[in-house]
């Protein structure tokens, strides 16, 4: 059985990345995404993305 490396998925675009370029990953993808944003017509622009609360489980 192969197995694959821990992954985590994107809260801005949704995709899956590794645990080691999502820190890479997500300060490009925000600023993608404002660019895209704000070519956006006022009325259809939304507000940033917010970064989920990660909790540890005890």
């Amino acid at each position: 059985v192969v197995r694959r490396p821990p992954t985590v998925i994107c809260y801005i675009c949704g995709r899956e990345y590794g645990t080691k370029s999502i820190s890479i990953h997500e300060p490009q993808c925000l600023k993608k995404w404002h660019q895209e944003n704000d070519n956006l017509p006022k009325h259809l622009r939304r507000p940033e993305p917010k970064k989920p609360e990660v909790r540890t489980v005890q």
